[in-house]
C-alpha cells in the first residue's frame, strides 16, 4: 500500500504529532535567539546615534577652538538720511573704530561719440577700403579687422560681438535731426584711462580718436566723460580709487561707493559713519550652536539610557556623560576676571541641558573680550580640553565606533549560530517523517491484513 501523506495508512494525526514534536524543539529557541539579535541590532543602532550626535556637538567643539572666529570684525553702518553712499565689509586685520566718510566723485569709464554730421543712417558705409581697428583703456586692448563695406550697424555689431571685447559697449543714438552717433562706453575706469581708438588706413578715421590721414578723428571725449577716479574722505583725509572699490584705503577695510555725497545744510558733504567692532554676532551664534548640540547630544543620551532602554545600565555612557558634565565645570586661572563658562551667561538647568543668557553674554564680550577667547579658544580653553576628551570616543578608532562594531559582531554571531539551529532542526524533522512514515506504513499493512482476517471470517460464518 502507498502512502503519500503522514497518517493516511493508519488513520492517526501524525502529521500533527510531528508538527508539534518540532515545535517543542524550536519555537522557544528560535525566538530566544531572534530576541538577542533583536537586542544586539538595537544596540548598534543606538551606539551609532550617540556616536552621531558627539560628532555634530564635537563639530561645534572645533569651531569654538578656531582662534579666527575671535579675530573677525564686523563694520556697522550709518548712512546719511539722502540715500547709501557707500557700504563697507570689515576683516580680521581692521581695527576696532569708527570712520566718517564722504564720497567726492565716484569712479567711471570713458564715453567716446561720433561728431555731428558723419553718419544719417545705421547704413552709411564705415570705409571703402577697410583696415584694422585698435581699442585701447589702461593696459587693456583688443583689435578688430574691418572688411570693406561695412555699414555702420554691423561695426556696430562687429565691435560688442568681439572675443576679445574687454569691456567696450557700442550703440547707435538716432537724433532725430538726420544725424546718427556711433557711441562707445568703456568699462575701465581711472583717471588717464579714457578709450583711444586707433585705425591702420584713414578711411576709419571717423570711428577713431586718433586719425591715421591728415583729417580730424569722428570719435571724441567730452570733459564730463573722460575716465575718472573715485574720490572719498575719511576722517578728513583725500583717498582716490581708479575704481569704486577701496581696497585697504583703511587697514582691514573694502570700500564701494555707491553715490557722491550731497551736500548739508553748511554746504558741506553729507558722511556715513563706519563703526568697526569685533563680530560678536558670530561668536554668540557659534556658541548658541554649541549649547544646542550640547542638549541635543543629552536628549539622546536620556533616550537610549532611561528606564527598560536598550542602554540603561551602559557604562560607557555613564562614563562619558560624567566626563562631559565635569569638563564643562572646569576653573580656568588664566581668563582674567572669567573661571568658567558660567561667567559668560551660559546657564545649567536642573535636568542639565545649558541654555544662554544673551545679555551676560554681550557684557562679558564687551568687558573681557580677550578673557572669552582665552576661556574658550586658549591653548588650556574650555575646547582644546573637550576636543581631547571627545578624541577619545569619536571617529574610527574611538570607543564607540568600537561598541558598534562589537554590538554588530554579536549580532551577526546569533544569526549564523541560528542558521546552524535552523539547519539542524531540518534534519531533525527529517528523521521524524522518516520513522513516522515507515510507522504509518505498517500500521497501514497492519489494518489491511486485519481487515482481510475479518473478511474470510465472515466468510467462514456465512458457509456454515
Amino acid at each position: 500500500m502507498s502512502v503519500t501523506s503522514l497518517g493516511v495508512g493508519s488513520g492517526l494525526d501524525l502529521e500533527s504529532l510531528v508538527e508539534n514534536m518540532i515545535s517543542v524543539q524550536r519555537d522557544s529557541k528560535v525566538s530566544a535567539y531572534e530576541d538577542k539579535i533583536s537586542d544586539y541590532e538595537s544596540e548598534v543602532s543606538a551606539y551609532g546615534a550617540i556616536k552621531s550626535a558627539l560628532e555634530k556637538f564635537e563639530t561645534s567643539v572645533e569651531t569654538l577652538a578656531d582662534s579666527d572666529l575671535f579675530t573677525g570684525r564686523t563694520a556697522t553702518l550709518t548712512q546719511p538720511s539722502s540715500g547709501d553712499i557707500i557700504s563697507v565689509e570689515a576683516d580680521s586685520d581692521a581695527s576696532n573704530g569708527s570712520y566718517n566718510i564722504s564720497v567726492s566723485q565716484l569712479a567711471q569709464g570713458s564715453r567716446s561719440v561720433s561728431s555731428a554730421g558723419l553718419f544719417s543712417s545705421s547704413d552709411d558705409e564705415v570705409t571703402a577700403v577697410g583696415g584694422d581697428l585698435t581699442f585701447t583703456a589702461g593696459t587693456e586692448t583688443f583689435t578688430i579687422t574691418v572688411a570693406a563695406g561695412t555699414t555702420l550697424s554691423e561695426l556696430r555689431e562687429q565691435i560688442n560681438d568681439d572675443s576679445s571685447n574687454f569691456g567696450v559697449s557700442a550703440n547707435l543714438v538716432d537724433d532725430g535731426s538726420g544725424n546718427v552717433y556711433l557711441t562707445l562706453n568703456s568699462d575701465v575706469t581711472g583717471d588717464g584711462n579714457d578709450l583711444v581708438v586707433t585705425n591702420t588706413d584713414e578711411s576709419l578715421d571717423n570711428v577713431s580718436s586718433v586719425a591715421t590721414g591728415a583729417g580730424t578723428p569722428g570719435l571724441s571725449i567730452a570733459a564730463e566723460d573722460a575716465a575718472q577716479d573715485a574720490v572719498i574722505n575719511v576722517d578728513g583725509i583725500d583717498i582716490r580709487s581708479d575704481s569704486n572699490t577701496f581696497e585697504n584705503a583703511v587697514s582691514g577695510l573694502t570700500i564701494k561707493t555707491l553715490a557722491v555725497s550731497e551736500t548739508d545744510a553748511n554746504g558741506d558733504p553729507e558722511t556715513a559713519k563706519a563703526e568697526v567692532d569685533f563680530d560678536t554676532e558670530t561668536v554668540q551664534e557659534t556658541l548658541e550652536e554649541f549649547v544646542t548640540a550640547y542638549n541635543t547630544l543629552l536628549s539622546v543620551f536620556d533616550k537610549y539610557t532611561d528606564t527598560d532602554a536598550i542602554l540603561n545600565g551602559s557604562s560607557l555612557v555613564r562614563g562619558l556623560e560624567g566626563s562631559l558634565n565635569s569638563d564643562l565645570m572646569s576653573i580656568f586661572d588664566d581668563a582674567g576676571a572669567l573661571t568658567n563658562i558660567f561667567d559668560i551667561g551660559i546657564e545649567m538647568d536642573d535636568d542639565g541641558t545649558l541654555s544662554l543668557d544673551t545679555t551676560a553674554f554681550s557684557e562679558a564680550m564687551e568687558e573681557s573680550y580677550d578673557d572669552v577667547v582665552t576661556l574658550f579658544s586658549g591653548e588650556n580653553g574650555l575646547a582644546s580640553i573637550l576636543e581631547e576628551m571627545l578624541g577619545n570616543y569619536t571617529g574610527s578608532s574611538g570607543l564607540l565606533k568600537d561598541m558598534v562594531d562589537t554590538s554588530q559582531a554579536s549580532a551577526d554571531k546569533t544569526e549564523e549560530s541560528l542558521e546552524n539551529f535552523e539547519y539542524r532542526m531540518d534534519l531533525y524533522e527529517e528523521q521524524l517523517r522518516a520513522r513516522f512514515t515507515t510507522l504509518d506504513t505498517l500500521l497501514a499493512s497492519m489494518n489491511s491484513n486485519g481487515t482481510y482476517l475479518l473478511t474470510q471470517l465472515s466468510s467462514l460464518s456465512s458457509s456454515s
